[in-house]
């Protein structure tokens, strides 16, 4: 009797040392009754069950952490099912207006009650150096654009794709932020270099303005031990995997979105398994209205390679060439060393670079490029590691006071004598604005 009163006083004294030892929270230790086979006619002994506070899915879909029901409780999560085999529970956690988050996976969700609306993202441990936003929904006021019941005015130009009404910018002390956007953005994502200040998610709103206002974005923790092919290159803004999808311009929704001004950044992919090429063809596309062909010259002139042999001269205005500054050409999208498939004939039109104006593609008669239904939807792919698509949009439009026989919306009035980005009725050859951005397909094509 006195050695079994001992056994059981040491075992006690053991399970208190383990439960009093500090753990790291990728791991949680759990005491459970079992029954031994040996002495089950004389005690229950206590095993430590262990388990990893690993990622899981809620009974709602969203992603969750797992955890034991006091840690979730005691973090301020809330339980969506079980984990771990039952021992655990699937611990979700959401953030409101001006509260802050130091779990691994996130969620932020609708809040209008004032005219701001901030949400703090901090490191969930040392090693952490990215997040990626999931905006699973996301739509607030428009930028400014001409239409409706109101016509722009030359004036007027340089506001258009302003963000004048609500704004959503993302901080990354000590790095560089990525743009700021509004409008529609549901199905986008950025990722943005973690801060040891914290990040700062920010909405902010012109309540006077009459809006649908919704968002649910899910913010991911990424650290420096996760798998590298999981994670994009440096200075991607965003980063697709697999073999085919669609991008976008940020706000974009249909035929009569505006593209965002003052917008610079990469969107980029991952080369997958057996693969040597990243290809485009063109649903919507539509950037500065500029003149119809490049200036003859032989050999070429910069103006003819960097407008890729499409029907614009894609300048930038960082590096601008003699006519950049009254052609406007300053969107474009850049595609290194981009041309028409089989990519292996090296007797095919090429290479492009940049791509603007109404079509997305490289034209058989370099340099001039007309406006016709078979050049308005080619296929561009591009076999330059990393896949990368530049995306410039300048701050505003040139709108142009020209006569109505230059701003004339079809016909050959209107690839006459356009030296400015859009006139004021904006010109749309088929569902193609200038205005509009971009939304194209893409897929992966086999060595």
């Amino acid at each position: 009797m006195k050695d079994l009163i001992e056994k059981t006083l040491i075992l006690i004294l053991f399970l208190c040392f383990v439960n009093t030892i500090p753990g790291k929270e990728e791991n949680t230790s759990l005491a459970l009754n079992q029954t031994s086979g040996r002495t089950s006619k004389f005690l229950n002994l206590f095993s430590v069950i262990r388990f990893s506070n690993e990622p899981c899915i809620g009974n709602n879909g969203r992603n969750g952490t797992c955890y034991t029901e006091k840690q979730c409780r005691e973090k301020g999560g809330v339980e969506s099912g079980s984990c771990a085999g039952g021992f655990g529970v699937c611990c979700v956690f959401s953030i409101g207006c001006g509260e802050t988050t130091r779990e691994n996976t996130t969620y932020v969700t609708t809040d209008v009650s004032s005219a701001e609306c901030i949400y703090t993202v901090c490191r969930c441990n040392e090693k952490v150096n990215l997040l990626r936003l999931d905006f699973t929904e996301f739509e607030i006021a428009a930028p400014f654009y001409c239409g409706g019941t109101y016509t722009c005015v030359s004036t007027d130009g340089a506001k258009i794709g302003d963000c004048l009404y609500d704004t959503f910018t993302v901080t990354a002390p000590g790095s560089v932020s990525p743009p700021t956007i509004c409008g529609y953005n549901t199905g986008q994502h950025m990722y943005v270099d973690s801060s040891a200040l914290c990040n700062k998610l920010i909405f902010q709103f012109d309540l006077s303005t009459s809006s649908t206002r919704n968002w649910q974005i899910k913010i991911t923790q990424y650290d420096e031990h996760d798998d590298a092919r999981y994670l994009p290159p440096p200075d991607c803004l965003q980063w697709n995997t697999g073999t085919l999808g669609t991008v976008s311009s940020f706000n974009f929704k249909d035929t009569s979105s505006f593209h965002l001004s003052s917008e610079r950044y990469s969107i980029c992919w991952r080369r997958e398994r057996n693969m040597c090429a990243l290809c485009f063809s063109t649903g919507y596309f539509g950037m500065s209205n500029v003149p119809s062909a490049a200036p003859p010259s032989s050999p070429p002139s910069p103006w003819t390679t960097k407008a890729g042999f499409t029907d614009a001269i894609c300048c930038d205005e960082d590096t601008p060439h003699a006519n950049c500054g009254t052609s406007g050409a300053n969107d474009y999208l850049e595609l290194d060393n981009a041309m028409e498939p089989p990519i292996s004939n090296r007797y095919k039109v090429g290479p492009a670079n940049r791509f603007c104006g109404r079509w997305f593609g490289i034209s058989t008669n370099a340099p001039t490029y007309a406006y016709s239904a078979q050049n308005a939807a080619k296929t561009i792919c591009t076999s330059v590691y990393p896949f990368r698509m530049r995306v410039r949009f300048s701050d505003g439009e040139t709108l142009s006071p020209s006569s109505p026989a230059v701003c004339a919306t079809s016909g050959s009035p209107a690839r006459t004598g356009d030296i400015s980005d859009e006139c004021s009725s904006f010109r749309i050859y088929g569902n193609r604005k200038g205005t509009l951005g971009f939304q194209l397909t893409w897929w992966q094509t086999s060595c």
